[in-house]
């Protein structure tokens, strides 16, 4: 009971602070998700340290918040899209790095901040074109489109916890992740689902038949993304990424299945307006 508590107000705390970033104004979305994207990104060159090997931190982290930063300001019209060029020198700086430290396995470090660049970095750059419309002007951003895949994601993990914990029996793939039941994730979709509808309904209007089908593939995609990472985790023989939020564990824990449902997400809910 205390665990659930600890875990609740934990969970309130986050939901709170992601809504206030995504209504207080394109900068403190990008500061707030920023921050989370470095602290995540983090976390996983972490695990990656713990299992034995050496991702270039600083350069990883550094070359991920660019790209970050270079999307938010081309997508407000900051910038022109020549500001992405900046990737190349990062990236070659990769095998200089390797060669300087005299790296006993270059290839596989390399690989391993790359990896972290692609796995964490693309997923929240995303976000930046989830929040501003496809027309790229900032001032009609669409916070509340951004809000919904984060609704979507939160009711699935509600239902997946309430009916799993508590009916569930069947589990899905026991040897990555033993909690999880189908009968959770049927719970999760069916809640998604519901959030969808309302959601969509009262924000932004696409058709009862988009806003189930946007809500099933985000699941879907969000589930493979929280399997993902415990896949990693179990590869590297953790628990969790990190101790940062109580009764969650760590920050790359909590977005883990935002990272594969933004790229569906983005797509589908682009192709409806471009409609």
């Amino acid at each position: 009971m205390r665990k659930l508590l600890v875990r609740s107000i934990t969970g309130l705390i986050y939901i709170a602070l992601t809504i206030v970033s995504i209504y207080a104004g394109k900068y403190a979305f990008a500061c707030f998700f920023g921050i989370i994207l470095a602290y995540s990104l983090f976390e996983f060159y972490r695990l990656c340290k713990n299992g034995g090997y050496k991702p270039y931190y600083i350069l990883g982290i550094a070359t991920t918040l660019f790209m970050f930063v270079a999307v938010f300001l081309y997508e407000n019209q900051i910038v022109s899209q020549l500001i992405f060029f900046g990737l190349i020198p990062l990236v070659m700086l990769m095998p200089v790095l390797a060669l300087l430290q005299k790296d006993s396995k270059p290839v596989v470090n390399i690989a391993f901040t790359i990896l972290g660049i692609v796995y964490v970095g693309i997923p929240f750059s995303i976000l930046n074109f989830i929040i501003t419309p496809l027309d790229h002007t900032p001032l009609t951003r669409l916070p509340h489109i951004l809000l919904i895949l984060f609704v979507i994601l939160w009711a699935a993990d509600s239902g997946a916890y309430i009916i799993g914990s508590t009916l569930g029996r069947r589990k899905m793939i026991e040897s990555v992740s033993p909690l999880k039941t189908w009968e959770g994730a049927i719970g999760g979709l069916v809640l998604a689902i519901a959030a969808s509808l309302i959601m969509f309904h009262f924000f932004h209007p696409i058709g009862t038949f988009h806003a189930i089908a946007i809500s099933i593939l985000t699941v879907i995609a969000g589930t493979f993304g929280d399997l993902t990472e415990s896949l990693i985790k179990r590869s590297f023989d953790v628990k969790d990424t990190g101790n940062l939020l109580p009764g969650h564990g760590g920050l790359l824990d909590r977005f883990d299945s935002m990272l594969f449902a933004a790229p569906i997400f983005y797509i589908y809910i682009s192709l409806i307006l471009n409609s």
